[in-house]
């Protein structure tokens, strides 16, 4: 074997274990991040402020991708299957119910690596989905702006002193409550919505915004430019923290929702575990719920006072059949879209 031969066989030789490397590495570097799509304000107020210490706790970075709605996230994660690029996935349990029929996209959670779900209240978690909160959506509202400074029925915000100066929610945004809210004011049921829907119609030119994402909504009525908007008490919390007048009301019908998380098969599995059994844990509870005013799942942790303020009484608080919703959301979303473009 010639000098030249030896030559090219060792430069051969260097480059293969120059790929091992490489690909060792990027394999390493993947273990030590977490991809999160989450909420913007939920990033914002209440992960960003954990992640140091995440990181300084277990060596993984948390990087967040920025979702609008649960279902644009979904549909994002779909669009892009063979290479994701997240690791665990914010959503509400409707849309997560519809998710976890793709087996492909999505990881059933590792209970063996989540310790922290012994710890949570009754109906908080399935095999795929577990909450990481629960809240209330009923009127966020400006004091220093409304009509005598209060607000206290729904039917408040429809009359004419509110025309053009609430936002109420898309229907891809808390999945089909301002439809479900609607139709219950005006005689509907989850089984029948055309009444709500008509309603919506009607109003179309009351609302100043029917808005597809929450952050929208409440840097409107932050800036004065909406007196109200559907929302929930982490609104609340932020408006206050900026020392901006702002009060809620839970009248009847306020829903209750479950939002919180899913694994996505992105080939990060471990360190979405860690994440997901982390923020589960009392401390991380406890300031989600003391930053950003939302109910804690921890049966351990004590719900944020301000929280406790805006609760509906049982009476006023309503519930609903999830897997209807997921199944009728895209048909109620066409006739919606119908309805406020006539």
């Amino acid at each position: 074997m010639n000098m030249m031969t030896l030559s090219k066989l060792s430069w051969r030789g260097l480059a293969a274990v120059a790929a091992t490397l490489a690909a060792c590495g990027g394999a390493y570097a993947q273990q030590k991040q977490v991809k999160v799509m989450t909420f913007g304000s939920t990033w914002e107020r209440v992960l960003k402020p954990l992640a140091p210490a995440f990181k300084e706790e277990t060596g993984i970075e948390i990087v967040p991708v920025i979702e609008n709605s649960s279902a644009e996230g979904l549909a994002k994660l779909q669009a892009s299957r063979q290479n994701p690029g997240v690791d665990v996935w914010f959503t509400g349990e409707a849309i997560a119910m519809r998710a976890a029929t793709d087996k492909g996209l999505f990881l059933p959670l590792p209970v063996d690596k989540l310790p922290n779900l012994a710890k949570l209240i009754p109906g908080s978690h399935n095999d795929m989905f577990v909450a990481y909160w629960y809240f209330p959506t009923a009127i966020v509202y400006r004091p220093d702006l409304v009509p005598g400074g209060k607000v206290t029925a729904w039917s408040d915000i429809f009359q004419p002193a509110f025309k053009n100066a609430i936002a109420l929610p898309a229907p891809t945004v808390y999945p089909g409550r301002t439809i479900l809210i609607a139709s219950l004011l005006n005689g509907g049921s989850i089984d029948n919505v055309k009444p709500g829907i008509e309603f919506l119609g009607k109003m179309r030119d009351h609302v100043a915004m029917f808005n597809s994402s929450d952050t929208n909504a409440r840097r409107a009525l932050a800036r004065g430019e909406i007196m109200a908007m559907i929302g929930s008490p982490s609104a609340v919390k932020e408006l206050a923290d900026q020392n901006i007048s702002v009060a809620m009301v839970s009248p009847k019908p306020t829903p209750l929702i479950f939002e919180g998380m899913m694994m996505v098969n992105n080939g990060n599995a471990d360190a979405a575990a860690i994440f997901i059994n982390r923020s589960l844990a009392a401390d991380w509870q406890k300031h989600m719920t003391d930053i950003y005013n939302l109910g804690p799942v921890n049966k351990d942790v004590t719900p944020a006072e301000a929280l406790v303020k805006v609760l509906p009484t049982p009476e006023n608080a309503v519930t609903f059949d999830e897997a209807k919703i997921n199944q009728r959301l895209g048909e109620w979303t066409e006739e919606f879209n119908k309805a406020v473009a006539k």
